[in-house]
């Protein structure tokens, strides 16, 4: 075989694996930045759910000190009746009375209606807590892997870099530049291995003339549809 093309298939195979070893990078980091940032969304609705209970309960004391306030003023009525003298006094101070009890009774329901609401919000922040925690929990041993799996792939393109460093100087000047450029296009592919009459690459019919060329005289062509280097055997 052309040690150009021995070479440049030797060459392509380091490529290819730092290509996959890159791919499978950044998988495992997709995969983490994905369950992240379903976290981070869980996390902020687990805030904006903490947020609505600590302003239900805000409002719920704040409620229940104007229910105090008016059940104060109720009983002060109450006394203040003691020490009437006149019908006209007494109506007006039941007709307050009234007022006072008509809005305790309407705060009364209010306060239910918060405390339910509140005993949904708690549930519902305990029930998201659990599950978020549980899947924390879950996915710490899995990113431990993925960590390790990523250190895995950096010292194999470490190692395929280092090989592939080592062996371009020898391919030939007349290919070098040339090859360099197609291996950072699309698939990393700059050669391709034509198979009877078709390129290995594109799946186009080379012309006869050139695949007759290139096998009989073992040297390197270029494909007449995709222009990436070809070889027979």
């Amino acid at each position: 075989m052309n040690n150009d093309i021995k070479i440049m298939t030797e060459l392509q195979g380091y490529w290819h694996a730092v290509l996959s070893s890159k791919n499978k990078i950044e998988q495992c980091e997709d995969i983490i930045r994905k369950f992240k940032d379903e976290s981070s969304d869980k996390r902020k609705n687990l805030a904006s759910l903490a947020a609505a209970i600590k302003e239900l309960k805000s409002s719920i004391r704040q409620h229940e000190l104007d229910l105090n306030d008016k059940d104060g003023r109720i009983k002060k009525l109450d006394e203040r009746k003691k020490i009437i003298h006149t019908t006209k006094e007494l109506h007006a101070l039941e007709k307050e009375t009234d007022v006072l009890k008509f809005d305790i009774g309407a705060l009364e329901e209010k306060i239910l209606a918060l405390i339910d609401r509140l005993d949904e919000k708690e549930k519902d922040h305990a029930e998201l807590e659990q599950s978020l925690q549980a899947k924390e929990n879950q996915f710490s041993e899995k990113q431990h892997k993925l960590i390790g799996e990523i250190s895995i792939q950096e010292q194999k393109i470490k190692t395929n870099e280092e090989k592939f460093n080592g062996l371009i100087d020898r391919l030939s000047a007349a290919y070098r530049s040339k090859f360099r450029k197609m291996l950072n296009v699309k698939e990393g592919t700059a050669i391709a291995k034509v198979e009877g009459e078709i390129c290995g690459y594109c799946n186009f019919t080379i012309p006869a003339f050139l695949v007759i060329e290139i096998s009989t005289n073992d040297v390197v062509g270029n494909c007449t549809n995709c222009g990436r280097f070809i070889y027979k055997l």
